[in-house]
């Protein structure tokens, strides 16, 4: 019997590793696995559609959902999620200590439209009372979903750009190289704003219960209305994937990563999170995405609401 192909990309890691080598099959298809950056994956899904299945940008999926783009659909599957409090970064030299003291800085993101920097835009509104008028934002590459941004696109890098006090602050997902910020995280050129950040992202966790998504998986359209089977197959498959990587991490007979405290830290995880660390489904997820919808209007990215019909596959609506 010959096996349907499918175009496969995503990044590594324990959620998608077992699918991408073969250790892990959808039953029926041959996985062609394309090997690219990840922000590469999401220009290309994005802009053209090119793969199958794709890993793909949270925000710019919604945005180009918004806009009326029907090429995509998507199973709710998380591939990234990252509290992004650690991830503002100033001179290790500045007087900043918090991000209530940014009001009228220079800040800057990679992209404007990119999902965690609407997280922190969000934060920056509820969280700590500065507006989008209140704060000079500057971006370092073009938006991958053309979008009308108050947002000076600059030349450079972005981390040069804070060493050199061009601008105040900046997010990245990205850590900073290690010129300019230390393996510890401390005696480099550039620190993090917040001293206490992992205390922090624990609090907003406990208060919120948001563990913020960055990326989801998409799937061309077509792809699946030649195979309706496919979404809910590859959302069970990759749901078994992702318990198998959390399962070992807590097993102790060998240690899967070079993090000599990962068990305490997995534990710690799930007492905080009542043992489901990592969720997927509509269900466990769906409000904080319909949050980050409100977020993503309120930055002008989105012009309306989107429902949970709309934004997922019909077959994985009751996850």
């Amino acid at each position: 019997m010959t096996e349907n192909k499918l175009t496969i990309a995503m990044s590594e890691s324990d959620r998608t590793l077992k699918l991408l080598t073969g250790a892990k099959r959808i039953p029926g298809f041959d996985l062609e696995v394309k090997q690219e950056s990840i922000e590469d994956i999401f220009v290309n899904q994005i802009s053209r559609a090119v793969y199958d299945v794709s890993e793909l940008s949270l925000a710019s999926y919604l945005i180009a959902k918004g806009g009326g783009d029907t090429r995509l659909t998507a199973i709710p599957v998380f591939l990234s999620r990252s509290f992004r409090h650690n991830a503002i970064y100033v001179r290790s030299d500045s007087p900043y200590k918090h991000p209530s003291e940014l009001k009228g800085r220079r800040f800057g993101f990679p992209e404007f439209q990119m999902t965690a920097a609407v997280w922190v835009r969000g934060m920056f509104r509820h969280e700590w009372g500065i507006g989008n008028e209140d704060i000079q934002w500057f971006t370092f590459r073009p938006e991958r979903v053309p979008v009308d941004i108050p947002a000076v696109l600059t030349e450079g890098d972005i981390f040069e750009a804070l060493a050199e006090g061009k601008v105040d602050a900046i997010m990245s997902a990205r850590r900073p190289p290690a010129k300019l910020f230390a393996a510890s995280g401390e005696g480099g050129v550039l620190r993090r704003l917040i001293p206490d950040v992992w205390d922090v992202e624990r609090e907003y966790y406990g208060r919120t219960g948001i563990f913020p998504i960055m990326h989801l998986v998409s799937m061309k359209e077509e792809t699946s209305t030649r195979h309706p089977e496919l979404p809910r197959q590859l959302y069970e498959l990759m749901q078994e994937i992702k318990n198998e990587g959390i399962g070992g991490l807590l097993e102790t007979i060998k240690n899967n990563t070079s993090n000599p405290f990962v068990w305490e830290s997995v534990e710690q995880s799930m007492e905080l999170m009542n043992g489901d660390i990592w969720p997927y489904g509509t269900d466990k997820n769906w409000g904080q995405i319909r949050q980050f919808i409100t977020y993503l209007q309120e930055d002008g990215l989105l012009k309306r609401d989107l429902s949970l019909e709309e934004v997922f596959h019909a077959s994985v609506l009751d996850t």
